[in-house]
């Protein structure tokens, strides 16, 4: 029994790839939590001896990245350019943002790094040649992917916050509406107008607004 009992894990450790493991680190991080991306903790997960995953990923810092850039692969995944620049580089970040929050926790450790693999070139290559076709030149094109890159991982971040805070964050939007309501009038007038107003838009709603005043500057930057 106690060879049957060793022979299992090594039999499915031959199964083991690069993407088998990164699926079984999303599932592992949605469930526990980002800090149970452990090489000991996936390969229980895997049935596979931690070491084997040494065969695949030299560190926990490379096996993040593979992360990242799965989710920037998701994110491209049935993408097709829409109908003007502006639809294009809109749904880029809507569908970055988007892959990013389906999986918080890996979000919260991975977004903001730089994986220099095939999916992040992909999305890079992208938005650039959409930029450069609606007639920026090569630097405004770079600045402009830097500003669209940096405002969704901006806005991927503040929303992997909200949903780690889950009804914390309800609770802060009741608080919000209410202190704001009894805030004396003379003092923060407008403030204590727009009490009823400001918890009244969803984070969604913001999302959609902030990343049109972003593309109405964009636009106002296009040489003439």
């Amino acid at each position: 029994m106690a060879a049957t009992g060793t022979s299992a894990p090594r039999q499915r450790a031959k199964g083991l790839s690069r993407e088998v493991i990164v699926d079984a680190c999303l599932q592992l991080a949605d469930e526990a939590g980002g800090s149970a991306l452990t090489f000991r903790r996936i390969g229980r997960l895997l049935g596979a001896d931690p070491t084997a995953l040494y065969r695949h990923f030299k560190d926990k810092d490379e096996l993040l990245l593979a992360l990242a850039d799965r989710l920037i692969g998701e994110a491209l995944r049935d993408f097709e350019p829409g109908p003007s620049w502006r639809d294009t580089i809109r749904d880029l970040v809507v569908r970055g943002r988007r892959a990013y929050l389906a999986h918080p926790q890996v979000a919260a450790l991975a977004a903001v790094r730089v994986t220099r693999q095939e999916s992040e070139m992909q999305f890079i290559e992208t938005m650039l040649s959409t930029l450069r076709q609606a007639g920026f030149g090569r630097d405004e094109a770079v600045r402009i992917y830097r500003a669209c890159a940096d405002f969704m991982l901006a806005w991927t971040g503040f929303g992997a916050a909200l949903k780690s805070l889950g009804e914390k964050s309800e609770a802060d939007n009741r608080a919000w509406a209410e202190a704001y309501a009894q805030a004396p009038a003379d003092r923060f007038p407008n403030a204590a107008a727009s009490a009823a107003a400001m918890p009244g838009i969803s984070d969604e709603e913001n999302f959609a607004f902030a990343l049109d005043l972003l593309l109405d500057g964009i636009e106002a930057r296009l040489p003439g």
